[in-house]
């Protein structure tokens, strides 16, 4: 596949800049002057497909050459994804990142925004667990020295729990039903600091609970701090490129003096990632996404997707997704419709899951105000 992306496509005569000789009639007899062939479309063409075929063997290969584990690693949540629209497209969304997923997957792209919007998801989890995210993003054009700036912010809301555990005492003793929850709370800025490349950071804000596992029903709290850094290009038209590193410096720390005799301070230290991605638009209604994620347990993950998108009318369309996301595979769907100055995206992800014994279900709701 990829010889034939950066091969030098065959020109016709007519490309070349040669014409056929007629023994009748010569273009100057004819007083017209002929004008060179024009190439330089088909050589952006060649040139976007030679950069991303590569970029593709680049990423499709590094996984081959390291292999380890996130598992039993703090932070689990955090790395299960956010939104249906990435969720079907195998989460290979780093290098587009478009809207406030920008600020999970990669807080670069948040100086690209047009438009201000609010995203919320729910997914249903395999186990009893549930996954909520919400967030909004909008983009800022203060003016330094008369000069306007492009930027972006956002802040978001990640929490994962599980209920109606059941409990034992040291003596195997039946105790209250405990409940677990885990929050991230997100606040990314980015800017702009060249017309395609946009940089941006974020802040995050890690607090756990552990239900009535205390002495007296009490709770039992950890909390950390961490940051994200990203990066996001459009070096051509239709081409996406991202990277990004998460979880940097971030761990849960865990102070148990308080609620037992032999209570200790703890701190579980989350795996720090850092992934790659790009995506490629080759016609107005597809999209071919693709990722690699690592970690410093050298966990390295392959994530693939493709989106097809038709017009249904002037402000409705819908979208068919599938994707790859290391041994998972997921389907989705989309539909936005606008009203007024108001667009509103809907959209389901169903990820078969590979190791948990129920599949995943996820809905996304985003209000996009023009």
């Amino acid at each position: 596949m990829i010889d034939n992306l950066t091969s030098t496509p065959l020109l016709s005569p007519r490309e070349r800049g040669e014409t056929k000789k007629s023994p009748c009639l010569r273009g100057d007899d004819r007083g017209v002057k002929l004008a060179p062939p024009k190439r330089p479309e088909k050589r952006n063409m060649t040139g976007s497909r030679r950069i991303f075929g590569c970029f593709i063997f680049l990423l499709i290969c590094t996984p081959l050459l390291y292999g380890g584990t996130n598992g039993g690693m703090a932070g689990a949540f955090g790395r299960m994804g956010a939104g249906a629209r990435a969720k079907a497209l195998g989460d290979a969304y780093t290098g587009y990142a478009d809207g406030p997923w920008a600020i999970y997957y990669n807080p670069g792209a948040l100086p690209f925004l047009e438009n201000r919007e609010f995203s919320s998801a729910i997914s249903v989890l395999a186990l009893d667990r549930s996954l909520q995210f919400l967030s909004f993003a909008t983009p800022l054009h203060p003016k330094t020295k008369k000069v306007r700036a492009d930027a972006g912010f956002g802040i978001g809301w990640l929490h994962a729990g599980v209920g109606d555990i059941d409990s034992r005492g040291f003596d195997g003793e039946p105790l209250d039903m405990m409940s677990q929850s885990s929050n991230l709370f997100f606040f990314s800025f980015a800017n702009r600091f060249h017309p395609k490349v946009g940089v941006g950071i974020t802040a995050k804000v890690a607090y756990e609970t552990f239900g009535k596992i205390g002495e007296g029903g009490t709770s039992i709290n950890g909390s950390g701090f961490g940051l994200d850094f990203g990066v996001h290009a459009r070096p051509i038209d239709n081409l996406f490129v991202g990277a990004q590193v998460k979880d940097a410096a971030l761990k849960t720390t865990w102070n148990t003096t308080s609620y037992w005799e032999q209570g200790t301070t703890k701190s579980d230290k989350w795996p720090l990632q850092y992934r790659f991605g790009a995506a490629y638009r080759p016609l107005p209604y597809l999209l071919g996404l693709v990722d690699v994620e690592g970690s410093s347990e050298k966990d390295w993950r392959l994530h693939l997707g493709a989106e097809g998108m038709w017009k249904l009318t002037d402000r409705q369309t819908f979208a068919l997704r599938t994707g790859l996301s290391h041994e998972d595979i997921a389907f989705g769907f989309g539909f936005y419709f606008a009203f007024w100055r108001v667009t509103s995206k809907v959209d389901f992800a169903y990820v078969i899951e590979s190791v948990v014994p129920e599949d995943t279900q996820v809905l996304s709701w985003s209000v996009e105000f023009q």
